[in-house]
């Protein structure tokens, strides 16, 4: 190899060839290292962008746990008519418009989503009961729903906050003085415990019809 550079370097032509062919060489490989630190420089941007955008995410959530944890422990005060009103405002989650939510995993980003899609839906099924079901002057079945719907969006609130530590190992909201989780769980739990008592009553009565010989109840109580 060495010795036929060194007759292609006899003559003018082959010298020229070389130093052509050299330049080329140069050319290809500082365009291969421009190329290399190109890629290199924007996988560091996306990766620093996805663990901010994760921080961000992550802050909004914690407060939206800590208000779902109020409103379901707010059992409402008493007017001097009588009347019973919540103590504080329902929870409340908006993303800003800027968060970069492409640099997140996809399957983060679309809880994220549904979340807010879930924590809407919750809002306006509220409303309705509120406005068209619950009974004054106690209002209970709205404080009903109301603790085991902000309950669920809290249980699902920290799974996604847990999924975004996990793949971003971002910090999360210092809770050491309550855990929330357990106030949700309790929430659903005396849920849980209320309608199996009252299936057990609405059974109860159930047979006692029938064994008077009267027709079964057409509505659950």
């Amino acid at each position: 190899m060495i010795e036929w550079l060194r007759n292609l370097a006899a003559d003018e032509f082959g010298r020229n060839l070389i130093t052509i062919g050299g330049t080329l060489i140069a050319v290809a490989f500082g365009t291969f290292l421009g190329a290399f630190k190109d890629v290199f420089i924007e996988g560091g941007k996306r990766k620093r962008l996805a663990w901010l955008t994760a921080v961000r995410l992550t802050v909004i959530l914690d407060k939206y746990v800590d208000e779902c944890s109020a409103c379901v422990q707010d059992e409402g005060s008493y007017d001097p008519e009588g009347y019973r009103h919540t103590n504080g405002a329902e929870p409340t989650l908006e993303y800003p418009g800027d968060l970069g939510w492409t640099s997140l995993k996809r399957e983060l980003m679309y809880a994220a989503f549904r979340l807010k899609v879930e924590h809407d839906s919750v809002v306006k099924g509220l409303e309705f009961v509120g406005s068209e079901i619950a009974f004054p002057p106690d209002y209970e079945e709205y404080y009903s729903e109301k603790r085991v719907l902000f309950s669920n969006q809290g249980l699902a609130t920290l799974e996604l906050v847990r999924s975004l530590k996990d793949h971003y190992g971002v910090p999360t909201a210092d809770r050491r003085d309550y855990d929330p989780r357990t106030t949700f769980d309790r929430m659903l739990a005396q849920r849980a415990k209320y309608d199996a008592e009252r299936e057990a009553r609405r059974q109860e009565l159930e047979k006692k019809r029938i064994e008077a010989g009267e027709p079964p109840g057409l509505f659950p109580i």
